[in-house]
Formats: structure tokens, C-alpha cells, sequence
């Protein structure tokens, strides 16, 4: 992957856990359900939707592998033929009629040719961009504030796949998926980034204006739907320089975390519904969590990043590298485990996985002036050119989420100017008892705002290893729907799960037995993270359930 920040041009290539999951994920979206032939559909209730995820997770993918797609550029030539006489997917309704999920399935659309366009210049994707906001987006503008948002105008009920009402509420033809027509918030400020249009700006400010007041939780709001607003709302933030915009995306991702995160970090699929997780929101919130944390600097948001990414996401990817939905762990027991019927959601989360793997991997460093970041860990390669012609490469290894090492080697320099290298230490493994070398040698380091920095001019060949450690504990729930329900187990970042259910153990007496895997010495219960099922037959991952909540006494005792 290469991109440019500001003046910087920034090479990033990762292998190791990231770099497999990204390769099986992208496998999966090359298969026959998302190929040119396949992802065009015309009797479809969300048009523009499937088009729209696929072509975002395989233009991510591409940005965050530099594999080229293979059938990406078929489906590019291929869209005009797909379009009404206005140049968008779909029916084309009389002026005042607004069709939710109509406008929801664009927002993936007008985000996969933003981020074609923003990554190779793609006119052809510049003027879909261009068409869809003027023909279709910005005669919506005034209707948003006409968004029925009366509970008894609701139906909170609705599958898996969001269907049309049936019935017309003043301008607006409904979604059983409640909220997705703010879902174009995250679409419509991507464009409004590309084209600095005015008039799409004042469209946004009402769509946030109306959105700021609805009772989510109250109207069963689809937290994908909730999230992916937040996310736009960000977007904003970064477009406008408005501080209320981030004020209140961090007030909605509060909420989501207080009223509709799993213990596992995924997601109920609507508030007060929890009946199954989504994938996509997971994403999103993963996205968004890493978002807050790099415009605050507030590292609980980072830490939340890393457990979503390692326990919610990971979780709900599949052998085959699709992703699917689970149960809602808390919410309703004490145990995770796939949903048999919704086992891998093809027609959506699928796509949104390997969006969320690649920006995953296109997290991994920050370069900034003469800083280097590294907020997550995997194997990879990174270098970053400055606009003067200094450069630096690294070389990383590292054993994390399940052991507390990470090595970098310094690959090659140009330049004699001094860069800060700023190395992630989470909160739990109690920044001090940390340890760094330099070239072998304990290295005096300085922590700031949760990073272990140093600062040098670097030459080709320097070691730098981070080593700290990873800590059992038990945590207590986060959801506060699922008070008094018990405490997780985690090793460092990861949430452990008992195969066996009924598990009663000490945690002194679990005793390690693998990279963050224990075994009770009472009766022989296996820990494990919950990372594993791709490594397992797609029949073993369907029937994979354990236990992630547990009744800890005074002693620490897990009493199943």
C-alpha cells in the first residue's frame, strides 16, 4: 500500500495476521458472488447497496495490498449500463418522495468512487460522484426534517435483510432497517470532501441537524445505521473544523457502547434488539473508535479500537473469509457463537470486512512531520518519504495481541534530521514494567499520551524491541444491559472463551499452555481467544459456542 499524507508519502505492507485475513477476505470478494456479471441487480430493494460495498472493499483492499483486483475495472466500465435516465441505481420517484434504503445503498456507492477517486484520479468515478449528488442527493435537501421519527409510525420489527415497509409516511418510503436513510451521511461527506460543493454542504447540516435530535435507542435506531451517521459526522468534523460535530460523535459512540456493544466488542444489530451482531457496524465501530482516538488523543478510544479489531471483528470472520453474524454475548447469556441461518451475510458484511481489514492495515503507522506512529502491531514494512528527501524504513515483527513483543529494524535512512518514534503501550500492562532496547541495550524512554517515545537520527541496521507485559485479568461488563451478568476474562487485549460452558476455575489456577491459551487446573477447562475460526472447517466454526461471561468471587474464582 502507498499513499500520500500532506508532503509524505507513506508505503505500508503488511503480512503476519493482518496481511492473511486481508488475502482471505479478498480471495472471498473475487468469488462469483461479486463479480461484474453478478453484483448488478435490477429488482433489488436497496439499489446502489451491494454495487456500492463490493467496489468499496475491493478498492480498500487494493489500497491497503497493492494486489490489483481482478474485476474491478469491468465493474467501473460496467455501471453506466445499470443507471436510470438521472444516472443513479434504482427508481426514480416523483419530486418529494424519498425512498430510504434508495438512499442508503448510494452512500456505499458514492463512498467506493470517492475512494477510487481519491486514490487514482479516476474520472470516470469523479463524475459518478458528481451525477449521484446532483440527481439524486441534493433533491432530497429540505426533506430530512420530514424524517418520521414517531415511535407508533415505527415498526421495530425486521430481518436480517432491511426490507420496505410497504407503506408511505409523508415524503418517505420507510425501511424496517430504522435509521438507514443516515447512513448517506457517511457517503454524502466523503463526496462533500471531493467536490466542496455548498449546496451538498447545506443538505449535511440539515441531515446532522435532524439526526442530533431523534432518540435512537428509543425508535430501535439500526446501530450500522447509528454509527455509520457518526462516522460521516467525523468526516464532517475534519471538513469543517466544527468542534460540536466531534462532541457529538463521541456522545453517539458513548451511547453505542453503553447501550448496544456486545461483551466480545461486536454489536447489537438495532438498540434494545439484540438479537443478532452485524459485521458491518462492527466495522464502523472499529472505524470510528480509531478516528476519535486520532482527533482527541484519547487513548481509550485506541484500546476499544484494538478490541474490536481482535475480539468482535475477528471473531465474525469466517473460513471461507466472508464475515457473519453472531449472537449478541450478554445480552441474552453468558456464551458467543455464530448464527447457523446467518453465517456468513454475503450480501453485506462480507464487503464491509474487508473494508474494515484494510484500513486496519492502513492504520498501522502515522506519519506526521518528523514522527512516526505505530498505534497497532503486525508483521509488516513501512516507509515514509518527506517532501525534502528524507527517508525512513522499518521492518517490523512482533507477536501481539498474544505475547507483548514487537521488533523494529531500520531498513534504510536518507537524511541526517531526528525522527520521534512513538510505540503503542496499553494501559494494562502497566507502562513501567515495560521495557525498550535500543541496538540490544535498555533504552530510557519517555511515555506520553499512552506511547513509549523515542527520538534519534537513525541509521540503516538499528533494533528497536518493545517488550512488555500481557496480563490475565477479568474485566467487568461494558453494556449496562448486561450488568450483573459477570465479568469477561482477557489476556492483554484479547477476551478469552470456555469451550466447556460450565467452567469453574481460579485465576491463579489457569495455567498457560499456548500463546494466550490457558488450561483451568481444577478441572481442565480450556481458555482460548476468540480469534480461531478461520483456522477451522466452516461445519466446526457453525458449531462453535463458549462462554465468555463468568461469576468471579473475591478469590478470582470463575463460578460457571
Amino acid at each position: 500500500m502507498t499513499s500520500k499524507e500532506a508532503t509524505i508519502d507513506v508505503s505500508i505492507k503488511a503480512a503476519g495476521y493482518l496481511g492473511a485475513r486481508s488475502a482471505l477476505s479478498y480471495d472471498r470478494l473475487e468469488q462469483a458472488e461479486y463479480r461484474p456479471d453478478t453484483i448488478f441487480k435490477k429488482a433489488y430493494s436497496w439499489p446502489a447497496d451491494w454495487e456500492g460495498r463490493v467496489m468499496l472493499g475491493l478498492a480498500a483492499l487494493e489500497r491497503a495490498t497493492g494486489r490489483a483486483p481482478l474485476y474491478l475495472e469491468a465493474m467501473l466500465d460496467a455501471v453506466d449500463g445499470h443507471l436510470n435516465d438521472r444516472g443513479y441505481f434504482g427508481e426514480r420517484y416523483p419530486a418529494g418522495e424519498l425512498d430510504e434504503q434508495q438512499l442508503s445503498g448510494h452512500s456505499w456507492f458514492l463512498r467506493a468512487m470517492c475512494e477510487i477517486y481519491e486514490g487514482n484520479q479516476d474520472e470516470r468515478a469523479l463524475r459518478h460522484i458528481q451525477t449521484v449528488v446532483r440527481e439524486l442527493l441534493l433533491p432530497a435537501t429540505g426533506y430530512y426534517r420530514t424524517y418520521p421519527v414517531e415511535r407508533a409510525e415505527r415498526d421495530p420489527e425486521g430481518e436480517a435483510i432491511g426490507e420496505p415497509t410497504g407503506e408511505r409516511i409523508g415524503n418517505w418510503y420507510p425501511s424496517t432497517d430504522v435509521g438507514c436513510a443516515f447512513i448517506l451521511l457517511d457517503g454524502a461527506t466523503h463526496a462533500y470532501r471531493v467536490l466542496r460543493w455548498p449546496e451538498l454542504r447545506a443538505l449535511i447540516d440539515e441531515m446532522i441537524a435532524v439526526f442530533r435530535t431523534i432518540d435512537w435507542t428509543g425508535l430501535s435506531f439500526q446501530t450500522h445505521a447509528t454509527l455509520s451517521a457518526a462516522r460521516g459526522i467525523v468526516r464532517h468534523y475534519e471538513s469543517t473544523g466544527d468542534p460540536e460535530l466531534l462532541r457529538l460523535a463521541s456522545r453517539i459512540y458513548a451511547l453505542y457502547v453503553r447501550e448496544g456493544m456486545t461483551e466480545n466488542y461486536a454489536n447489537y444489530n438495532w438498540f434494545g434488539r439484540p438479537e443478532w451482531t452485524e459485521p458491518c457496524a462492527v466495522v464502523d465501530s472499529f472505524l470510528l473508535a480509531k478516528t476519535l482516538w486520532a482527533h482527541t488523543g484519547d487513548r481509550r478510544y485506541l484500546e476499544d479500537a484494538h478490541s474490536i479489531l481482535y475480539n468482535g471483528l475477528s471473531y465474525g470472520q469466517r473460513p471461507n473469509g466472508g464475515f457473519g453474524c453472531d449472537c449478541c454475548a450478554g445480552a441474552k447469556d453468558a456464551y458467543l457463537s455464530p448464527r447457523r441461518d446467518l453465517f456468513e451475510a454475503y450480501w453485506c458484511c462480507s464487503m464491509r470486512g474487508g473494508d474494515g481489514l484494510a484500513q486496519a492495515v492502513l492504520s498501522l503507522y502515522v506519519a506526521e512531520d518528523r514522527t512516526v506512529t505505530l498505534p497497532f502491531y503486525n508483521d509488516s514494512a513501512f516507509s515514509a518519504d518527506w517532501a525534502d528527501g528524507g527517508r525512513l524504513a522499518l521492518e517490523q515483527e512482533t507477536a501481539y495481541p498474544f505475547e507483548g513483543n514487537v521488533r523494529l529494524r531500520v531498513s534504510e535512512v536518507r537524511g541526517a534530521e531526528a525522527v520521534r518514534l512513538r510505540l503503542y503501550a496499553p494501559s494494562w500492562c502497566g507502562e513501567r514494567e515495560a521495557e525498550l532496547l535500543l541496538n540490544g541495550t535498555p533504552f530510557a524512554y519517555a511515555i506520553a499520551d499512552g506511547f513509549a517515545e523515542l527520538t534519534r537520527v537513525w541509521l540503516a541496521g538499528d533494533t528497536i524491541e518493545f517488550r512488555f507485559p500481557v496480563p490475565l485479568r477479568a474485566e467487568t461488563v461494558r453494556n449496562a444491559r448486561h450488568a450483573g451478568q459477570g465479568q469477561v476474562i482477557r489476556h492483554g487485549v484479547l477476551v478469552l472463551g470456555a469451550a466447556g460452558g460450565g467452567a469453574q476455575a481460579r485465576l491463579a489456577a489457569l495455567r498457560p499452555i499456548g500463546p494466550a491459551v490457558y488450561e483451568s487446573e481444577t478441572d481442565g477447562t480450556v481458555f482460548a481467544p476468540l480469534t480461531d475460526l478461520t483456522g477451522m472447517s466452516e461445519s466446526d466454526a457453525m458449531e462453535d459456542r463458549r462462554r465468555v461471561l463468568f461469576e468471579l468471587d473475591a478469590q478470582g474464582t470463575a463460578l460457571g
